[in-house]
């Protein structure tokens, strides 16, 4: 991989919508999508419009892989939640057109319905001029609770899917844990930790913190290398939405200093928000946690 071994890419940071190139941005405008990957594994968490542009990326590779080794190509996508700017890439997602590919889909079953369900419910033929069966790919599907974690053994490709109640916290080398968020409607959402070796990155988008800090939150993210982190409104926004499931610059910040992260990256920017309106939060942020930067697309971490 280019002299590293482990890259972290952010592919779509926005909120709700995304928003048109022609409207100019240097930050980026696809909702959400973020990927951590190792040479021969690949983690997606969310399928917001910034898939789509991942999954061409993916192609040559998952050509090139099917004729050296004549095998399934196998990716991992995990879901925060089940709202539309985290699904509406998927059937846009080039890989799922492909029977080389293998995709794992992970997420938590919302208000009663399994998460195959709302997958399948996203693209019946009302809403989709293909089923999900007739998309090419092979695809297995899980139900993502607070007590699973994901992880790889070294050289695999496939997820084992594990719980902590009864598998070793310690087992393989990648590894994505998971933290049940009670407070976005209507039924919570699931911030991630992913371990790889001694390094971790905590993707916590579409939660509302507390002004203080939240305690859980802050535990589930201590001494990370990096925290991703809700950021979706100014201080004025948030008085005006808050109870809608997101965070103000000032609550992510909290975070990041009570859990003592290295980084912290401004996350899930809401739309209606231009460069300006960015460029100022990321300034009054930095007053308050010094090492913060504002999530744009491409942004890379690499080990």
């Amino acid at each position: 991989m280019n002299g590293y071994n482990f890259l972290f890419e952010i592919f779509g940071v926005r909120g709700s919508y995304p928003i048109a190139p022609s409207e100019g941005t240097k930050i980026g405008g696809n909702t959400t999508c973020v990927m951590a990957r190792t040479a021969r594994q690949i983690v997606i968490l969310d399928a917001g419009s910034g898939i789509i542009a991942l999954g061409k990326r993916l192609v040559p590779e998952i050509l090139a892989y099917q004729k050296e080794h004549g095998k399934p190509f196998h990716i991992t996508i995990m879901f925060t939640h089940t709202h539309i700017d985290h699904l509406l890439g998927l059937p846009f997602f080039a890989p799922i057109y492909m029977s080389q590919v293998h995709l794992h889909l992970i997420g938590p079953p919302t208000l009663g319905i399994g998460f195959e369900e709302i997958l399948r419910t996203q693209v019946l033929p009302q809403y989709f001029p293909l089923t999900m069966d007739e998309f090419r790919s092979q695809k297995s599907f899980y139900d993502l609770s607070e007590n699973t974690f994901v992880y790889f053994d070294e050289d695999e490709a496939l997820p084992h899917i594990g719980d902590v109640r009864s598998d070793p916290i310690n087992a393989g080398h990648f590894r994505i844990h998971t933290m049940k968020y009670y407070f976005h409607p209507k039924d919570g959402s699931f911030p991630f930790r992913i371990e790889w070796k001694d390094k971790k990155i905590v993707f916590a988008t579409d939660i509302e913190g507390y002004q203080g800090g939240d305690h859980r939150l802050v535990q589930f993210a201590q001494k990370a290398d990096l925290l991703i982190h809700d950021a979706q409104y100014t201080q004025e926004q948030y008085q005006q939405f808050c109870g809608y499931g997101h965070s103000s610059f000032a609550m992510a910040c909290d975070t990041a200093r009570q859990a003592e992260v290295k980084k912290l990256l401004l996350f899930h920017h809401d739309p209606n928000n231009d460069d300006q309106a960015l460029f100022k939060i990321e300034k009054e942020a930095r007053k308050l946690f010094a090492n913060t930067e504002l999530a744009k697309e491409g942004w890379q971490q690499k080990w």
